[in-house]
């Protein structure tokens, strides 16, 4: 991968490549750019990528970020599954966000807010096929230039994108909070430990949504979440501050019985730069 400067990101050997597999359907060919977060939900700025950890890493804080002039970017997927599988569900998403971003505005700038949650009308199959395309392509080249195989955590995933709205029934629960942050985090497989129960998690974070996704029936996840159902009509976000601390969840402070694990290099943090 060529020789770089200990000064730079890691992230700089995970992002070159021209041809592969798709990380959705598996096709090999040349790849294509996806924007993560979309692009409209989001304002596209210039932004830098690092890895969660140099973020987290105090003798890390000179660390050069790679920088994009527009937005963040993973070259890890066809342009059909971008264009035709996730872009076409991607306006679900950008309406979403933007409502939620009109009504949180609202919520907090008024003094005569009587709840403290706000909710907008979704097609959660839609919205949800968009987000986790978005959460399988956003990962390092590096499993773009392996042959697939199946998965007994991914593979419902890919089927789940691809069209079969029932792949998740048995193997998956959603999970969302609000997100209050500028950083964009992804985060496509971790590990977390929490007294006795152990689950394999996936995180898509963007203000002002933190979208989760673990192990059926062995979730763990912050106290403010919301569990996403494929009957529901709408998004219900808590705003309370409340449990605010826990909104990076699953980097967040550790007490007890508690740790995770992640592969530093499939953590990938945004964030807006001059």
């Amino acid at each position: 991968m060529g020789n770089y400067s200990k000064n730079i990101s890691e992230r700089i050997r995970h992002v070159r490549i021209k041809e592969g597999y798709c990380l959705i359907c598996g096709s090999y060919g040349e790849l294509t750019m996806d924007h993560v977060p979309p692009k409209g939900a989001i304002t596209v700025s210039k932004i830098e990528q690092k890895h969660i950890f140099e973020i987290l890493g105090a003798d890390n804080i000179k660390l050069k970020g790679i920088k994009s002039n527009n937005g963040s970017r993973f070259k890890t997927i066809c342009a059909k599954c971008n264009n035709e599988i996730i872009g076409k569900n991607d306006q679900e998403v950008s309406s979403v966000i933007k409502e939620l971003n009109t009504k949180i505005k609202k919520h907090f700038s008024s003094f005569h807010s009587i709840n403290n949650s706000v909710s907008v009308r979704f097609d959660p199959i839609r919205f949800c096929r968009a987000m986790i395309g978005h959460m399988l392509s956003a990962t390092i080249v590096n499993y773009c230039r392996q042959e697939p195989v199946n998965s007994a955590y991914f593979t419902p995933l890919q089927n789940f994108v691809l069209g079969n709205d029932n792949a998740l029934n048995d193997t998956h629960d959603i999970y969302y909070w609000f997100y209050p942050n500028k950083m964009h985090f992804s985060g496509k497989i971790m590990s977390f430990y929490n007294d006795g129960n152990f689950c394999i998690i996936s995180i898509l974070s963007f203000f002002p949504i933190a979208f989760l996704l673990t192990e059926k029936n062995k979730g763990i996840y912050p106290a403010q979440a919301t569990k996403l159902s494929f009957n529901d009509s709408h998004i219900i976000m808590d705003l309370s501050l409340q449990n605010i601390k826990y909104a990076n969840f699953p980097f967040i402070s550790l007490k007890g019985n508690k740790m995770y694990m992640a592969n530093d290099a499939t953590c990938i943090v945004s964030y807006p730069i001059k």
